[in-house]
């Protein structure tokens, strides 16, 4: 892993996020962006479910599957990816719940519910325990027609009480597309997949915007804490796999 390949790795995740914040300067308002009823905000809520509570764990079975395919196997070796990839991603974790209690930004929704006359103040809604949040929440959005906001995106609104910056699933996309990137170019595999894993980091950090969740500033605040978390669990990996590899280790 060189210099090279890591500002490869920044130009592929980190600038087509940013290009969201400029839109969003040129009054261009992500949400209600789509028409919720069509595939595209499927497409979109889809994208949010591969790091959601479940379908994290595929994604990071498929790609370190992807990883280590017939690559050495030591034991040690396994038990050295996945701490380092584990301590990036528990790294992130910490990082994200700890900020969203400091900034306390409100999500687009609650403010668009707002606007809507669906909830009667964002600072009182963040001011109640999040059980009760959850409840003002799903009385709110039953005085929404099916029409404007359907049922699976206002189920998974009432998931998502609390604060707004920066974003969990983007944070945690960008950490595993980070380290998985740099990872492929460890390994020297094709750069079509390097391209792949990062089209579909960039497209959860969309999703949030166009389902209204996130600003463009916690999406973009987002990947580069999980670029940097996601590199140095890579560049930690790197140093300790050639460590065990050295004739000394043997």
């Amino acid at each position: 892993m060189n210099l090279r390949l890591l500002l490869f790795v920044i130009v592929l995740l980190i600038v087509p996020v940013a290009l969201a914040s400029l839109a969003w300067q040129w009054d261009l308002h992500w949400f209600p962006l789509l028409d919720l009823d069509e595939p595209p905000a499927l497409l979109a809520y889809a994208m949010t479910l591969t790091v959601g509570k479940l379908g994290i764990g595929f994604t990071l079975l498929a790609l370190s599957a992807l990883i280590l395919h017939r690559w050495r196997s030591q034991p040690r070796q396994l038990l050295v990816f996945f701490f380092c990839l584990f301590a990036a991603l528990g790294s992130a974790f910490v990082t994200k719940t700890v900020a969203k209690l400091y900034f306390k930004e409100p999500r687009p929704y609650v403010l668009w519910l707002v606007q809507q006359d669906k909830l009667a103040d964002s600072r009182r809604f963040y001011a109640s325990p999040e059980a009760e949040r959850e409840h003002e929440l799903q009385q709110s959005l039953s005085r929404v027609s099916d029409n404007q906001i359907p049922d699976w995106l206002k189920h998974h609104w009432q998931e998502e009480v609390n604060y707004s910056f920066p974003s969990g699933h983007s944070i945690a996309a960008m950490t595993i597309a980070g380290f998985f990137c740099l990872m492929l170019g460890y390994r020297r595999k094709p750069v079509w997949m390097m391209l792949t894993l990062a089209g579909w980091a960039v497209a959860v950090c969309y999703s949030r915007l166009l389902l209204g969740l996130h600003w463009p500033a916690d999406i973009l605040a987002s990947s580069v804490l999980g670029l940097l978390f996601g590199a140095a669990g890579a560049w930690s990996f790197v140093v300790l796999d050639r460590r065990l590899a050295s004739p000394e280790s043997s």
